[in-house]
């Protein structure tokens, strides 16, 4: 990353996602123990500076590294500005879940959006000059994942706000609204942690005309999200199963594809890319959630909506997806050329270990579990900010 030619914007962004992950992380901790009952606006401000803020800005830089290996000039000012614009709108959006409940917030979301569509414009400028891959196949599908979630929660933002959307009606944009999760997290997440995970593991980046499998998995985990959307939008539970049914092979695909760099000889020496194969690890954790989570969905006994049902499930899903997936494969792409020192296996222990035991407490409804391993979980990715903002030390080993 030292020599790329987009380094600074790539600084800028991760330093800045690290920044506004501190918001999550301080409220997850206090939450995760119990001292403090957050109210529904601050679980939503922990939600989405984790979602956008900390990951969507990760997701980008990482975009920015593998499209814009060969950036001209003005590719290079084009991607500084696109930069600073993304960040400025993700700690205005920030602000607007932390600080009101009115129209502000799908103003701030609007503004989010067209970052998001300027971000996913500089990458598809790119698409036709990149060199096709499976992982920048896969980035850039989960790009327009991100594009399709972004408009559905402008839509969901304003009809919390308004109680209506202009130019639709209401069961329409109640049910728009009501996609806007699932695009997030069963769209753009999975296709995002597979492309990053890819691109950091594979010893021989394979190329999307040379591999029907790669280039399936990234297409199945797309179309899932696609059918995902549609059920909630529709109505059909059918799509719910179908899209769980492709998710499960694609993941169950990627991880037979990514298995020589999971065997046990391959954990040894494995240096900082110990991070990406804890996130394939979390992958076959999160979607056999997922799996579990929709089967309480579709049978009745799980209501996110209403709190109805093992919530604690739903829960352990988005965190093995946010943390034990997402946040262990940026820290993949966040240690390049980093040597895995002690403070990078502080990191790694006390970030998945702590995750671990936090997913038991939620799974087994054990709050004593869950409020041991939070502050275990939470001062290990305290720290690995801390790593990751100080000057770095550059290995050519790493």
């Amino acid at each position: 990353m030292e020599s790329h030619p987009l380094r600074s914007s790539v600084q800028l962004l991760f330093r800045s996602a690290l920044v506004i992950f501190l918001v999550t992380i301080v409220i997850g901790i206090l939450n995760g123990m119990d001292v403090w009952d957050p109210t529904r606006q601050m679980i939503l401000t922990h939600v989405h500076a984790g979602t956008l803020g900390w990951i969507t800005l990760s997701v980008v830089a990482v975009a920015l590294l593998m499209f814009g290996g060969e950036s001209t000039a003005s590719e290079i000012t084009s991607a500084r500005q696109m930069s600073s614009g993304i960040v400025g709108a993700a700690v205005l959006y920030v602000i607007a879940f932390a600080t009101t409940t009115g129209v502000f917030r799908p103003i701030a979301g609007t503004l989010m959006l067209a970052a998001i569509l300027w971000a996913f414009g500089w990458v598809a400028k790119r698409w036709s000059t990149t060199t096709r891959t499976v992982a920048v196949l896969a980035m850039f599908l989960a790009m327009i994942s991100l594009l399709i979630g972004a408009i559905l929660g402008v839509i969901l933002g304003l009809f919390i706000a308004r109680g209506s959307v202009p130019g639709l009606d209401t069961e329409t944009a109640s049910s728009l609204g009501a996609a806007h999760p699932a695009a997030m997290l069963t769209g753009y997440l999975l296709l995002a942690g597979v492309a990053i995970a890819e691109w950091r593991l594979s010893d021989r980046p394979a190329l999307a005309s040379e591999t029907k499998v790669g280039t399936g998995i990234a297409w199945a985990l797309f179309l899932a999200g696609v059918l995902f959307n549609l059920a909630f939008i529709l109505d059909i539970d059918a799509f719910i199963q179908i899209a769980s049914l492709l998710q499960v092979l694609a993941v169950v695909a990627f991880v037979v594809r990514m298995w020589k760099y999971l065997t046990p000889s391959a954990w040894r020496d494995a240096g900082v890319s110990v991070y990406a194969k804890l996130s394939v690890v979390y992958l076959a954790i999160g979607v056999a959630l997922l799996v579990y989570v929709v089967q309480l969905f579709v049978s009745g006994e799980l209501n996110p909506e209403t709190g109805e049902g093992p919530v604690g499930v739903l829960i352990a899903f988005d965190h093995a997806m946010f943390l034990g997936v997402m946040t262990n494969v940026l820290f993949a792409g966040l240690a390049l050329g980093l040597a895995y020192d002690t403070a990078q296996k502080i990191v790694v222990w006390g970030v998945n270990v702590g995750l671990a035991g936090f997913l038991v407490g939620l799974l087994a409804d054990q709050q004593n579990v869950k409020r041991t391993f939070t502050p275990v979980l939470g001062v290990a990715l305290i720290t690995a900010v801390y790593v990751f903002l100080r000057p770095r030390e550059v290995t050519a080993s790493a």
